[in-house]
């Protein structure tokens, strides 16, 4: 074997080696980001069971500890902003010896102020 061809098939070998170690780079780097986004992914749905469990609860409360009178109610849950607002249903309804029909309904927010989570439902009281 000639000095040249030895030459060139060393070249040829870190030039493959290159080529090589640049595909696992990229290989790793798709990887890597593909599991971020999975990890993101499953934060934000942890987030959002959280936020409707607390608006579950919240809207449970209504009518037993929180009075159905119009108004907002605010506060915070394991670092979950949520509210709660009363107001009369607007459709015009027969009166009803029953009560009024109010809207309810129940936001939580996460500390960045995300919505994550609304409720809504109609509740009977008297006005």
């Amino acid at each position: 074997m000639t000095k040249r061809s030895a030459q060139n098939d060393l070249g040829s070998a870190l030039i493959e080696a290159l080529i090589g170690a640049a595909v696992v780079t990229l290989t790793l780097g798709a990887m890597f980001q593909s599991i971020i986004d999975s990890a993101s992914h499953n934060r934000m749905a942890e987030e959002k069971r959280i936020a409707s469990l607390i608006a579950q609860s919240e809207l449970a409360s209504v009518g037993s500890v929180v009075p159905i009178e119009p108004g907002v109610s605010t506060g915070i849950e394991a670092g979950y902003r949520w509210q709660i607002q009363i107001e009369p249903f607007s459709q015009a309804f027969p009166v009803s010896t029953a009560g009024q029909l109010w809207n309810v309904t129940v936001s939580v927010r996460n500390a960045r102020g995300k919505p994550l989570a609304s409720l809504h439902t109609l509740a009977i009281a008297k006005g």
